[in-house]
């Protein structure tokens, strides 16, 4: 099986990818390889619903290549799911979005979740979006921030790590009964704070690539029925790929 992961965020180093394809084939079946690729064109980083819209044609572009060069499923490697529904319009194979999966993932754990974002800035989109994922809104808690301003998370991996648990026991003594990760940079840190926080903690990235194998191991492809792919300019396009 082959799952190619698109990061949406420009310019990421070939180096930085297989770190990540590294910690994520930790979670994956043996026969499974995972590649990533991200735009090398847009000059955009996801931080909010005007970046996703720029980056959202070289990302289909990327995801059709994907389905063309004989991947069984894509990966969105982001917690905005950007262009998740367009790609689904362009693609027969399975599109799977971080956010959508860990939401509904963690309802396999719990009765209700928690959220937790790197920064506050994009709370008042994130509550709006999350709505979006076919999850009932009563099973969505609190929706928080650990602040990270400006902090890499991969290039200070304790602080974050500290900023996050900080965050996540508020939550947990709030009575969150669960929290997904907001924010695929935080792939890896899921399991040291669900043992610190004794709860529950989702990882969309790990999520995305395990439920991605689910559905190709079901011989389950995209329902053309409800991603139709209707505008023949895209079609035209696509067929240059």
């Amino acid at each position: 099986m082959k799952i190619m992961i698109i990061n949406p965020d420009y310019g990421v180093s070939p180096e930085a990818m297989a770190l990540r394809c590294s910690i994520l084939k930790e979670y994956a079946a043996p026969d499974t390889e995972l590649n990533m690729v991200c735009p090398q064109h847009s000059r955009v980083e996801i931080n909010s619903a005007l970046d996703v819209v720029l980056a959202a044609p070289e990302l289909v572009s990327l995801a059709a290549q994907a389905q063309n060069d004989g991947y069984d499923a894509v990966v969105l490697y982001c917690f905005s799911d950007p262009a998740m529904e367009a790609c689904r319009e362009a693609l027969r194979i399975p599109v799977i979005g971080g956010a959508q999966t860990a939401c509904l993932a963690a309802l396999n754990v719990c009765r209700s979740f928690g959220v937790m974002l790197a920064g506050s800035a994009r709370l008042p989109e994130k509550k709006r979006f999350l709505r979006t994922l076919g999850v009932d809104p009563s099973c969505i808690g609190e929706i928080a921030a650990a602040d990270l301003n400006g902090i890499d998370p991969w290039a200070n991996r304790e602080e974050t790590l500290q900023r996050l648990t900080a965050c996540g026991q508020k939550m947990a003594d709030g009575g969150a009964e669960a929290i997904v990760l907001g924010c695929l940079s935080f792939l890896g840190l899921a399991e040291p704070l669900s043992k610190t926080l004794g709860i529950p903690v989702i990882d969309p990235a790990v999520a995305a690539v395990t439920t991605a194998e689910s559905i190709v191991r079901q011989r389950l492809n995209t329902s053309k029925v409800s991603y139709p792919l209707l505008c023949s300019l895209a079609e035209e396009k696509l067929t240059q790929i």
